[in-house]
């Protein structure tokens, strides 16, 4: 027969990281959506290709993340190896956006990201995803 198997709670750093990328998610998909109100005003000659494209980009690392912090409970590796890809370039990308000048906006999401990649690289958190 099988072998009753004992179900491991999520630790803290794990709880904290997902928390953190849904808060990342919700800012994320709530800036774009002013934005695209902001761009309701914007005559429609005006929006061509290259915007749409400048839209999407933020718009599928915003989807990105949320999906990432929706599979954490599987505890499968890609997760944490795309978690720790995904977080560690919006680190890099909101410390150069802080040398252009320092915002509440840029910097919570290099604090959030920071925050997330740190929580991920945690060892209880590598034993956890390395069932």
């Amino acid at each position: 027969m099988s072998e009753p198997y004992s179900i491991e709670a999520m630790p803290q750093s794990v709880s904290v990281a997902r928390i953190c990328m849904w808060i990342q998610a919700v800012l994320g998909l709530v800036g774009l959506f002013l934005l695209f109100i902001l761009l309701g005003s914007v005559p429609v000659s005006a929006m061509d290709g290259a915007l749409v494209l400048a839209l999407s980009v933020p718009l599928a690392m915003i989807l990105l993340i949320g999906l990432l912090a929706m599979r954490i409970p599987s505890r499968r590796g890609w997760v944490r190896a795309f978690g720790l890809v995904v977080e560690f370039l919006l680190v890099l990308l909101g410390i150069w956006n802080l040398t252009d000048g320092l915002s509440f906006g840029n910097l919570l999401g290099v604090l959030l990201a920071a925050v997330v990649f740190a929580q991920l690289c945690r060892s209880s958190s590598a034993m956890w995803f390395d069932r």
